[in-house]
């Protein structure tokens, strides 16, 4: 009998650890795919300013571009 009743122990704490331990596999699973989106996204707000740096700088660029034709335009009157 004393090897049926640890099996039946045995038993009793599967059933109360294993939905701990799903969850907690679950969690991890959740907490690893949003820091994987999270890097992403990070990433994707990293090129973004590196664009919007970029095209401000060919907006200055240009913006002298005519500043410069006025005053030539300018001279000339």
């Amino acid at each position: 009998m004393t090897n049926v009743t640890t099996y039946l122990g045995l038993f009793s704490l599967m059933q109360i650890f294993l939905p701990i331990i799903l969850i907690l596999i679950v969690l991890f699973f959740i907490v690893k795919t949003v820091k994987k989106y999270e890097k992403r996204a990070d990433e994707r707000l990293r090129l973004e300013k590196q664009h919007i740096e970029s095209n401000q700088k060919q907006l200055d660029e240009i913006h002298q571009k005519i500043d410069n034709i006025e005053k030539m335009l300018k001279d000339i009157e």
